[in-house]
C-alpha cells in the first residue's frame, strides 16, 4: 500500500519537458526537434530576426523546446500567423 501511495504522489511531480508541444508541431517543419529562422519565415512569421536571436539563449541558431516555450509571446503569439496555410507546389513542366 505504501508503494502505491508513493508512486501516486511521485507521478504528480513528473515534468512535461518531453511532452508534445504545439510550437514544435506547427513550426518545426523538418521534424528535427529544433526551430530555425528559416522554418519560421517559411511558416509565415514576420520580422523574427532580432527576436529569434534574443530567444536563442545558447546562440546555436536553433530554438529547442525550452527556448521556444520561453519565447511564446515574444515570437509565436505576436509575429506568426495563427493558421499556417501551406504553400502550393509549383509544377514547372507546364
Amino acid at each position: 500500500m505504501k508503494k502505491l501511495l508513493s508512486i501516486s504522489v511521485l507521478s504528480l511531480f513528473v515534468s512535461d519537458a518531453f511532452a508534445d508541444d504545439w510550437r514544435m508541431r506547427k513550426f518545426d517543419l523538418n521534424g528535427d526537434d529544433y526551430i530555425t529562422k528559416a522554418e519560421l519565415v517559411q511558416s509565415g512569421c514576420k520580422k523574427v530576426g532580432q527576436m529569434f536571436d534574443y530567444a536563442d539563449k545558447n546562440s546555436d541558431n536553433l530554438l529547442n523546446i525550452r527556448e521556444a516555450r520561453k519565447a511564446t509571446h515574444l515570437i509565436f503569439k505576436s509575429r506568426c500567423p495563427s493558421i499556417v496555410v501551406p504553400t502550393p507546389a509549383i509544377d514547372i513542366r507546364g
